[in-house]
């Protein structure tokens, strides 16, 4: 099978690339061809796509594809959100997810399959609710971005046969995105309670959240939103007590929300300070099975 992939470099994209070399014919875009070349070297049948190539280039390229897997986006934790940064983060989704529509429907190319990222903080934040993919979208500035992604996904369906959207939670992984960051205070023996520590933290295994695409890539009746979380999501306590005995550190340090906020801004006050309890009732529903489903065992796959 012939499969576009865009934001490739990533976390989540460079997992499913690795995954898929050899196997399948990949179209990597990429903003920096020579660093997505560097990431996957000399990967069998992938071919790379630079935005800036004329577009009968690019329609050349994806010719002959059966699926998109759209990963767009810039790091939503990787610095504070200024105005600029806000602005940063909304463009890179919109804007390519519009970009890659309008090349697709130019080139009058018509895919069995698109799988469209999206995250849940769609579903806004709360303590005491918990969140299914029938859950009504929240507030706040995850929600807005989240729902204008999605929203700029929606005419994507003319372009396919089915349109997938996943909204991922916190993926953990060794080689990168939050948990390296997470483990820090704890290898300095700091690591502790962040605020009050009962925001709840709806993670899953880079495992995981890439058999999940991969299953619904394969499975043709599977269409519509699906929740890449583990079943079991923990209190930020409760995955500061399971981080502590995974690294064998103590976990008593308390970090006062002043603190985040004064470090962090409305950054750390949204992913820090907050959380959402939900659930992956879609994708259990469709039969996938996680490898990972408790938070120690993925914390000793990652940093064992």
């Amino acid at each position: 099978m012939k499969i576009i992939i865009s934001g490739a470099t990533g976390l989540i994209g460079s997992a499913l690339v690795k995954r898929l070399s050899g196997r399948h014919e990949l179209v990597v875009f990429s903003r920096d061809v020579p660093h997505a070349r560097k990431v996957f070297g000399g990967g069998t049948g992938i071919h790379f796509a630079d935005w800036h190539q004329p577009p009968s280039h690019l329609a050349a390229l994806i010719d002959g594809s059966r699926a998109l897997i759209n990963l767009a986006g810039e790091s939503i934790g990787q610095s504070r959100w200024t105005p600029t940064r806000k602005r940063a983060l909304l463009w890179s989704r919109v804007q390519t997810t519009g970009m890659l529509h309008a090349l697709l429907k130019a080139s009058e190319i018509k895919l069995d399959t698109i799988i469209q990222a999206s995250a849940i903080g769609y579903y806004g934040n709360s303590n005491t609710e918990t969140f299914d993919e029938e859950s009504p979208s929240g507030s706040g500035f995850l929600a807005e971005v989240t729902q204008k992604w999605e929203a700029s996904a929606t005419p994507l369906a003319e372009v396919c046969q089915r349109l997938v959207i996943v909204r991922s939670g916190l993926v953990l992984a060794s080689n990168g995105g939050a948990l390296p960051k997470m483990t820090l205070p704890y290898r300095l023996f700091m690591g502790g309670k962040v605020g009050s520590g009962m925001q709840w933290i709806s993670w899953i295994d880079i495992e995981d959240e890439t058999e999940a695409i991969l299953f619904l890539l394969r499975n043709a009746r599977c269409q519509g939103v699906y929740n890449l979380v583990s079943p079991n999501p923990v209190r930020q306590s409760e995955f500061s007590v399971s981080l502590s005995k995974t690294l064998h550190r103590p976990s008593f340090v308390h970090i006062p929300k002043s603190l985040v906020r004064l470090v962090t801004g409305e950054m750390g006050e949204e992913l820090l300070l907050q959380g959402a309890r939900v659930m992956p009732k879609r994708l259990l529903e469709a039969g996938y099975r996680f490898q990972y489903p408790m938070l120690d065992e993925s914390l000793r796959s990652n940093l064992g």
